[in-house]
């Protein structure tokens, strides 16, 4: 089945919708500390990644179901604002503080 993730900065949530019709939520993943979701993606192993303004956790991972899997604390990425995954597994993330792009291997 195919998804449809949209990030909710007003209500700091990310929803997954079934595609091709939108007609329902199908889940919804709640981000800690009232972070505002600056931008989100999908890696090969269905993994939803998302960049946020947690000053603390930057970057947070959960994986299809929901379940938060991974966590980028602020020692490695100090302020997330984008971010994307390469054909060959690795997360790019833009850096407001340093104006920097990082590519952080993620594969297990």
């Amino acid at each position: 089945m195919d998804y449809l993730y949209i990030s909710s900065r007003s209500h700091n949530r990310t929803y997954r919708y079934s595609l091709p019709s939108v007609s329902g939520r199908t889940s919804s993943t709640s981000f800690e500390s009232n972070s505002r979701t600056n931008d989100i993606a999908r890696d090969s192993m269905g993994r939803i990644w998302a960049a946020s303004d947690d000053s603390q956790i930057p970057i947070r991972c959960w994986d299809s179901s929901g379940n938060s899997v991974k966590e980028i604390s602020n020692s490695i990425i100090s302020s997330a604002a984008g971010l994307t995954i390469d054909d060959d597994g690795h997360l790019w993330v833009s850096n407001n503080d340093d104006m920097m792009l990082y590519c952080i291997d993620i594969a297990e």
